[in-house]
């Protein structure tokens, strides 16, 4: 999302991708839908030419329906998919983070038109998958009533969602997925900077509060990645700093979740 001119171009975007491909990162979020996409995905290309061999897996967030539209199409769904391999260069898209909008984007609208068209949501996602296309659908849910509907279908591979210190709908749904073998990637683990800047979130000194925001998302077992906008090798090099002798704890997990303060 962060990856704009003039902070970057191609070859320093391609530079920086290499950078955090080195230091372990190995997932990249895109959306056709950012500014910043173009410029993504000619960096992504230029790490795979870079690094042919490395593990990159590609997070691509995909609307269908989207705002102006009625129900679920099988045909924009694909014609998104092609195009998001196309513009990557890409065989695959390893995660498609799967949005259902509508106008307006309520429950009362979304929640009927996700149990009318869940027989031809899976048929087309299942088929992409079957063809290589994609790898696995986990679902940006917008609500906790959403959430829950959508792990009833045993389509749906996981989420990936907003998970930080203030926003943790998503974490009681955590053993589930762990347990059932779905998976699970946070959003906005500093919750939109306020983590920097909000001491009542843990009662911590701002870098200590970053780095106890940053383990928060990695602590379940369940949890894969945690999805960081950052513009520079510092920023970036904090944020690994941050989570480099982090290990699954559980415990640790819903202790935290249990003190997180109301939204």
């Amino acid at each position: 999302m962060r990856m704009l001119a003039p902070r970057f171009d191609e070859g320093s975007a391609t530079d920086f991708l290499l950078f955090l491909h080195d230091q372990g990162v190995t997932s990249f979020h895109v959306s056709h839908e950012y500014e910043s996409y173009p410029l993504a995905c000619a960096a992504l290309k230029g790490l795979r030419r870079a690094r042919p061999d490395g593990a990159i897996e590609i997070i691509a967030k995909i609307a269908a329906p989207h705002f102006d539209e009625t129900g679920f199409e099988a045909d924009r769904a694909r014609r998104l998919i092609e195009a998001s391999r196309r513009d990557l260069g890409v065989d695959r898209i390893d995660i498609v983070q799967w949005l259902m909008r509508q106008t307006p984007n309520e429950d009362s609208a979304r929640l009927p038109v996700l149990a009318r068209d869940a027989a031809q949501a899976e048929k087309t996602w299942s088929g992409l998958k079957a063809a290589g296309h994609i790898g696995a659908l986990a679902v940006f849910p917008y609500s906790d009533a959403f959430l829950s509907a959508s792990l009833d279908y045993e389509w749906v591979d996981g989420l990936v969602t907003y998970l930080n210190l203030a926003e943790t709908e998503a974490a009681p749904h955590l053993d589930r997925l762990h347990r059932e073998g779905r998976g699970f990637a946070a959003i906005r683990p500093l919750f939109a900077g306020a983590v920097m800047t909000d001491p009542s979130l843990v009662g911590l000194e701002p870098d200590a509060q970053v780095r106890r925001a940053l383990q928060f998302c990695l602590l379940h077992p369940g949890s894969a990645s945690a999805i960081l906008g950052v513009s520079s090798r510092a920023h970036a090099q904090a944020a690994l700093d941050a989570i480099a002798d982090v290990e699954p704890d559980t415990a640790q997990f819903h202790a935290l979740t249990a003190k997180a303060p109301e939204t």
